[in-house]
């Protein structure tokens, strides 16, 4: 009985992983860097993603919720681990009435690189339009994966800033520094009280300085409900 429920098991997370609609990669080719000498400043935002998402580039298996919103639309993908030394940046259509989960190819040539960043050494984030729109709608991240954690975390990057602050829905809780390892990229860790959905999440970010605010950063993430 064991035996015949695991092969159900085995036929139907086969099933699921050939229903997954896939976008297509309008980057050509896959841009990607490893460049140890690296020096790279970049966005407060560096990544919005479920847990999964970061052990997901390394399988092909990197998806992203599509809803009513990110259907027919382009998607910028962008990837950074937290010493800047690996980055890739490339741009997605995703299909028209496109829901749930949607596959991004993410064919990888340093994946073995790659696999050797731990837990919170990677960010990904996916915003609406090209790479270069400067978007601030975010499109929620995650894998193809059953079965694996769907925890949301965003990895923000300080610019000096003492203390961080997340506000969802009038709720404001504080983020963790990261003070371990090189953080070239970014140096915050926010856990999101958010999950896979097919509505709109509006979130600000505070930062203080030594108990003086910076500007706080509006965006909203696509896929996501509270």
């Amino acid at each position: 009985m064991r035996f015949i429920s695991a092969m159900l098991l085995c036929v139907w997370s086969a099933a699921s992983a050939q229903d997954t609609v896939s976008a297509e990669l309008v980057s050509d080719p896959f841009v990607e860097n490893y460049e140890p000498e690296v020096s790279v400043s970049g966005n407060v935002v560096v990544g919005i993603m479920t847990i999964a998402a970061a052990a997901a580039i390394t399988s092909d298996q990197v998806a992203v919720n599509a809803s009513a919103e990110s259907s027919g639309q382009r998607i910028c993908l962008k990837a950074a681990s937290r010493d800047g030394i690996y980055t890739s940046r490339n741009v997605y259509a995703v299909p028209d009435g496109a829901a749930g989960n949607v596959r991004l190819p993410y064919r990888s040539k340093l994946a073995n690189i790659v696999r050797d960043y731990g837990e919170h050494e990677i960010a990904l984030s996916a915003t609406v339009g090209d790479c270069d729109s400067g978007a601030s709608d975010y499109v929620l991240l995650g894998s193809t994966s059953t079965g694996e954690s769907d925890s949301t975390v965003m990895y923000l990057n300080s610019f000096g800033a003492t203390d961080v602050f997340v506000e969802i829905d009038e709720e404001i809780e504080p983020c963790e520094y990261i003070s371990e390892g090189r953080r070239t990229t970014f140096d915050f860790i926010c856990t999101l009280n958010v999950s896979a959905g097919d509505g709109a999440v509006p979130i600000t970010i505070i930062r203080e300085r030594f108990g003086r605010e910076q500007p706080s950063i509006s965006l909203r993430l696509i896929g996501a409900t509270q």
